[in-house]
């Protein structure tokens, strides 16, 4: 029997993380598998690690699920995909399920990761001390993952807490990844909010320096007015949870393996879990010292917190300029997150 790639890299960190950390060795399902396809907002960002540990690690191998993660230049076009019906599942904010809502549509977010933006807003060294708060921001251009997406969302709302106009402020696509340096050293951009890895090994080298650093409740209270935002996980559509809840399930029991797994391994054991290219080519060291970075923004295992949804809506009727439509109870649904949390183990 031939033995994919894929899988191959599936069962030997799950093996070499047993042999070395005392990880369980997951063990693969038997027979067919159902082939999904996922779109993630980002490669191999902290912002959606719990895709990349599940899908390493064999989490989704185990649930009988082939999950093949196709990574986008940001939320807004995993959002489409999920929104067009190409993808059941996505790894994007919630904030395109509020954008959904607007259009009569229903996007629903099945588990959470992170209940703080996990992002770093970044310059360059020579702009040291030059953005103190948001209201430094006017006339600047803001680096952002893609154009609606949720970063877009929150430059506008930090000036907005400034007294800032969306005028005041443009922002300009430059992705989550290594493009946000090219952006900040060509000039193309003033500051960028940026996702881990990549923004703590720009500034571990000296190539960027820090502005705001999105990952406790203190520094989200004191830019944004929230202690408690909720970020990226996975979302669906409400027409999928419908019609194969069972299928929902697994993805979300995946998921909830890996959060549990992250939530007890220290940072230098799950850098070595995974695979070069799932590092986005960072070393096993500085991967670590990027996780570690982020680790404080991750939320409670999975579970959506009402109050940050409600931080969300606010932002994005801000930035949307109109009145929210969309019902907070129905852009989330945390039955699946309860029920593996009740059946998962690591």
């Amino acid at each position: 029997m031939s033995l994919s790639r894929r899988t191959f890299i599936a069962t030997t960190a799950a093996a070499g993380a047993s042999a070395v950390f005392g990880v369980p060795t997951i063990v693969i399902a038997a027979g067919p598998k159902e082939k999904l396809t996922c779109a993630v907002g980002s490669e191999h960002a902290m912002v959606y690690l719990p895709w990349d540990v599940a899908k390493v690690l064999g989490y989704f191998d185990a649930e009988g699920l082939d999950v093949n993660l196709i990574y986008t230049k940001g939320g807004t076009e995993a959002g489409l995909a999920l929104m067009s019906g190409n993808v059941d599942y996505s790894g994007n904010a919630i904030d395109h399920a509020i954008a959904a809502a607007q259009q009569g549509k229903s996007l629903v977010m099945i588990s959470d990761f992170m209940d703080q933006p996990g992002l770093s807003m970044i310059t360059r060294p020579e702009n040291k001390g030059k953005f103190p708060n948001g209201a430094a921001l006017k006339g600047k251009t803001v680096g952002i993952t893609s154009v609606g997406s949720a970063t877009d969302v929150l430059a506008h709302w930090i000036g907005h807490r400034n007294g800032l106009g969306r005028e005041d402020i443009k922002t300009v696509g430059v992705g989550g990844g290594a493009t946000v340096m090219a952006a900040l050293q060509g000039g193309q951009v003033d500051v960028a909010l940026a996702n881990d890895p990549y923004a703590t090994l720009l500034m571990k080298t000296g190539r960027a320096v820090p502005v705001a650093e999105f990952f406790t409740a203190r520094v989200t209270r004191d830019w944004l007015g929230f202690s408690t935002y909720t970020f990226t996980g996975a979302l669906t559509r409400g027409d999928v949870i419908a019609k194969y809840p069972e299928r929902t399930q697994k993805i979300v029991n995946g998921l909830t393996r890996a959060m549990k797994l992250m939530a007890t391994t220290s940072a230098q054991k799950l850098a070595a879990m995974l695979p070069d290219e799932y590092r986005g080519g960072a070393s096993v060291d500085d991967w670590a010292a990027s996780y570690a970075h982020s680790r404080p923004a991750y939320g409670p295992l999975g579970r959506i917190n009402s109050d940050g949804v409600k931080a969300v809506i606010e932002t994005n009727e801000f930035f949307l300029a109109k009145k929210s439509t969309a019902d907070p109870s129905k852009l989330y649904d945390n039955s699946f997150v309860e029920k593996a949390l009740k059946t998962v183990k690591v």
